[in-house]
């Protein structure tokens, strides 16, 4: 609609967003080329053009302000991708909460006008919420002697009586952002305010010098006909092309949206993605999640099993990677990748919102970890978690800041957009079992499950070495007795599971945090993706934002220890089976049968949980190439898809045979090479399992 519809007095201002230039947009009545700055694009609007802007840096900067007094109307057709992170600003033209309005949309998606009246602030907000991914006719008018009213579509959404003389200001106009950081809402723990735009698209913003009637109301947004939708959508997840693969670890440039991966300083290779050719899960380290490695379902569900978390006296917040939103401290590496096996190495710093290390001490080192993943073919990975610290074991105290706790898993799910953590998790979320085949499956229907306190006392006296006090205040999952083996019940196909040693493991629930109302789970949204805020916590409203859920937390003891380091492993993957199908994995690795070394220039060098492999090394540059040996395989110390390497192999190709039966290479025989500067060495990849002696004869074809 032109603005010689209406009458010349009343219409102050008004941008179309016509004209497409990358540098300013032209105010129509001033004819003001006002500034455009940030990340930006056109795109089709509710006439002609409209600003898209990206939610973190977009804003027009208007000198010219609108002299405006005790009538005055705002009007803007708004389309929302996510709600703004606090009150965000169609049009800010205000002066310390003192002088002025501002017309701006809140975090549940409500609208509204603050304003100045005789010098004091006022707020009138809209009950009604908009919807995401359509468009939306805003409009607030102001009368002094009737107060503000609010219109929706066309329709009055709220009358306020506020009344007072207005209190103008001459600051500038700043349309789509904020002037001023703001706190931000739903937060759970403190942090810095955020100062941030819109994420939608904005069109014909108008302000007139008038207070519009219904029926002006009405005739201006029955003007427009909306012939089509805005073009915004929910982001994706990425993790790569969907389905299976050639199995192996590779660089990547992950994709979320085009606005966030503007922002980012990187490379062509910036992350990993592990594929695997049987099954189309995959395991992704992906900088929207600070690096931290995600399993991701064949539908597209997100789980981690958490990092190192500390805290750390001094540090504004909990230390953890999760807090590193440009990566400034966390970095990914492909060590190898072959037929055989992937080994992905993560290596980090736990710091807070402002970037502080924790337990930095003189030399200006602090806590470091270096988390290696050796990745096999059947989806089954080793999670090797070594923290270097001058501070390995617990401080004094366990509230933030005061260098408490040690913290190395979190049963963490991410929530895609327009998704909410009811959507991915089963009601009855968790199952847990032990080494004899119990199991037990938890559920959330009523409330989150556990015994606050009650855990015996060795472990509750091995939990406190690492927790502190968290002990009497956690809810523990006691059923089966010694539960090792940890399954969560994503609605997919492949669900993770987590195993570890059953010697003083326990599990206790993540039991706070939670608005029932909202979901039953606990949910937050200030991470992933969300680079730009300064914080450790922040509940979710609404499945706009891609968010994340937390289950529990498992305790399990050190396999090394030092003055300086403490390693701990897990073994971790994806499954379609059962807690309790998963018993003969764990007895494999926990319990793996012996090892006897028949024949071959080899020295037995034994079974590495760190890797899940039996290691060979060859005694002498002579090697015959043969190496025979047998597994001493039990029900209770099962065969199931071992590995093998071979050090010192050499470049010659393998064969193997399997109690005197040839096996091709294929699906159920991988191998590949791992050269180092030492020279090569075999990596060998079987497919079998068995419960009784298996004689395996490994043979080079040079």
């Amino acid at each position: 609609m032109s603005a010689a519809t209406l009458a010349q007095p009343k219409l102050a201002a008004h941008w179309t967003f016509d004209q497409k230039d990358e540098s300013f947009v032209r105010e129509k009545i001033s004819g003001a080329q006002d500034q455009l700055t940030g990340n930006f694009k056109y795109v089709a609007g509710v006439s002609g053009n409209a600003l898209q802007l990206d939610g973190y840096t977009s804003s027009v900067s208007h000198k010219a302000a609108p002299n405006l007094g005790n009538q005055f109307s705002v009007e803007a057709w708004v389309a929302l991708e996510a709600y703004p992170w606090t009150w965000c600003a169609v049009i800010d033209h205000e002066k310390d909460q003192q002088q002025g309005y501002y017309f701006g949309i809140d975090p549940e998606g409500r609208f509204g006008l603050h304003l100045a009246l005789d010098g004091k602030w006022h707020t009138a907000t809209s009950d009604a919420k908009l919807p995401l991914y359509k468009w939306n006719h805003l409009v607030a008018t102001f009368d002094a002697g009737a107060g503000v009213r609010l219109f929706l579509n066309g329709q009055s959404v709220g009358a306020f009586p506020l009344k007072g003389t207005f209190t103008p200001t001459d600051a500038e106009v700043l349309l789509g952002r904020n002037k001023n950081a703001r706190p931000l809402a739903f937060e759970v723990r403190e942090a810095r305010p955020v100062r941030c735009s819109l994420e939608g698209i904005l069109d014909e913003i108008k302000i007139y010098d008038a207070a519009l009637n219904d029926n002006e109301v009405a005739r201006q947004f029955s003007a427009q006909q909306l012939a089509a939708t805005p073009p915004l959508r929910a982001p994706q997840l990425p993790s790569g092309a969907k389905g299976k693969g050639v199995f192996g670890a590779f660089y990547a440039k992950l994709q979320y949206n085009e606005f966030w991966d503007r922002l980012w300083r990187v490379g062509e290779h910036p992350d990993v993605v592990v594929r695997f050719d049987q099954t189309d899960y995959r395991f992704v380290f992906w900088r929207g999640t600070s690096f931290i490695p995600c399993w991701v379902s064949e539908n597209g569900i997100w789980y981690t099993n958490e990092f190192f978390e500390t805290n750390s006296k001094g540090l504004r917040s909990g230390s953890e990677p999760m807090a590193d939103k440009q990566t400034r401290f966390s970095h990914v590496r492909i060590i190898e990748s072959n037929d055989a096996r992937a080994v992905v190495h993560w290596r980090y710093a736990p710091v807070d919102v402002l970037y502080g290390i924790a337990h930095e001490d003189q030399s200006g080192w602090g806590d470091w970890v270096d988390e290696y993943y050796t990745i096999y073919p059947d989806g089954v990975a080793v999670r090797k978690i070594e923290l270097h610290s001058t501070k390995p074991t617990l401080l004094a105290g366990n509230g933030p800041g005061s260098g408490g706790f040690r913290e190395f898993h979190e049963s963490i799910i991410i929530n895609p957009p327009g998704t909410k953590p009811d959507d991915n998790l089963k009601t009855e979320g968790l199952t847990l079992a032990n080494m004899q085949g119990q199991s037990h499956t938890y559920s959330w229907a009523e409330t989150s499950p556990g015994v606050v306190g009650k855990l015996d006392q060795e472990r509750a006296k091995f939990v406190m070495t690492e927790r502190g006090d968290s002990v009497v205040r956690r809810k523990w999952l006691l059923e089966p007795e010694a539960a090792n083996i940890h399954v969560v019940n994503l609605k997919a196909k492949y669900r993770p599971f987590v195993i570890v040693s059953p010697k003083l493991a326990a599990i206790d629930v993540y039991s706070g945090e939670i608005i029932r109302e909202r979901s039953i789970f606990p949910w937050w949204n200030h991470w992933p993706v969300a680079q730009q805020l300064e914080s450790t916590g922040r509940w979710a409203v609404a499945p706009d934002r891609v968010s994340h859920s937390s289950l529990t937390h498992i305790h399990w003891p050190a396999i090394e220890q030092t003055g300086n380091t403490t390693t701990k492993i897990m073994l971790h993957g994806m499954t379609d089976q059962t807690a309790t199908a998963l018993v003969p994995l764990a007895k494999s690795w926990l319990q793996a049968p012996e090892l006897k070394l028949l024949a071959g220039a080899f020295k037995n060098e034994g079974y590495s949980m760190m890797e899940r492999a039996y290691v060979f090394a060859a005694t002498g540059t002579a090697n015959t190439g043969e190496l025979n040996f047998q597994l001493e395989a039990t029900p209770e110390a099962p065969l199931l898809n071992p590995a093998f390497i071979v050090k010192g192999w050499g470049e010659a190709e393998a064969q193997i045979a399997v109690d005197g039966k040839s096996v091709s290479r294929g699906a159920g025989f991988r191998y590949g090479f791992n050269r180092t500067l030492e020279g090569t060495d075999l990596v060998v990849w079987l497919q079998q399992s068995a419960n009784k002696p298996a004689n395996i004869r490994l043979t080079g074809k040079r």
